[in-house]
């Protein structure tokens, strides 16, 4: 049983009751080479977009299929949410097999060359989790601004299991307060499990299971909050059932539906003396 003082903590930094234990479930990572592109950076006019499954609390990888869709959305600087839909540009044509973390992942690289918001969009296979006997299947979003747009970052276009954000998911400095909402076909979830963990690039060892992401659920309305306490990548992840698949060897296994979230919060700067 957890002392009041730990649960004092974890109310503190999750600002709701945890739901349970972290999943360990892999994440398919969708990360591009820089959380956005400033006008200092005009020149270069593109980005290296990371494609991976890993495990983010150990950084540890593992050997992850071509992905059945991959996208960028473009949203421009004079983007109108009640009378414009984002330009879609299809990019799975443009993927590459790369090594990371010595497995088997994918890599892409995006020319970026007008002001505004891009949102990478992405669906997984569905991946065989043989320690959790269960089939995965995950959609997942990162959204990039570039040369000063940022328009667009709280819009859906249309993800039948989506997560969309509340707070602009960028230009954010630890500690950071996040909210979200989770829809499933247009409709919000509620009372719905929600995990938020971060890459862990030099990982060391949780205090307990808890500590390893945090955990809460949707109010009413299908929206939750974290604070992120720390800088780097971290992800949002919430999961359903979805209609079983049939394995290998012919039985019938349970498929896991999940929506995934990414955004990178930065280190606070230090004040001169």
């Amino acid at each position: 049983m957890l002392k009041k003082g730990m649960d004092v903590l974890l109310v503190l930094i999750a600002l709701l009751l945890p739901a349970g234990l972290a999943d360990a479930a892999p994440v398919t990572a969708l990360i591009p080479s820089q959380p956005g592109l400033d006008q200092d950076s005009r020149p270069q006019n593109e980005v290296d977009v990371l494609i991976c499954l890993l495990n983010p609390f150990t950084n540890t990888g593992i050997d992850m299929d071509m992905p059945q869709f991959f996208a960028v959305l473009y949203y421009p600087e004079n983007f109108d949410e009640a009378t414009m839909q984002p330009e879609m540009r299809p990019l799975l044509g443009d993927v590459e097999e790369i090594r990371y973390l010595d497995k088997k992942a994918w890599g892409a690289n995006v020319a970026i060359d007008k002001p505004g918001l891009y949102q990478f969009v992405l669906e997984a296979r569905p991946w065989f989790d043989a320690g959790r006997d269960i089939y995965l299947h995950q959609q997942v979003k990162v959204a990039m601004p570039a040369y000063g747009g940022h328009k667009g970052w709280g819009t859906s276009f249309g993800q039948s299991f989506e997560i969309l954000p509340l707070t602009r998911p960028f230009g954010l400095t630890a500690p950071a307060l996040f909210s979200a909402q989770i829809l499933i076909d247009g409709k919000e979830l509620a009372n719905l499990p929600v995990s938020m963990g971060r890459i862990h690039q030099t990982p060391r060892p949780a205090l307990s299971p808890f500590h390893e992401a945090l955990a809460a659920r949707t109010d009413s309305r299908g929206q939750f909050s974290f604070v992120l306490n720390e800088p780097g990548w971290w992800y949002c992840e919430a999961s359903i059932p979805g209609a079983p698949l049939k394995g290998p060897d012919g039985k019938m296994r349970d498929l896991e539906r999940s929506t995934i979230f990414w955004l990178f919060v930065d280190a606070p700067v230090k004040a001169k003396k």
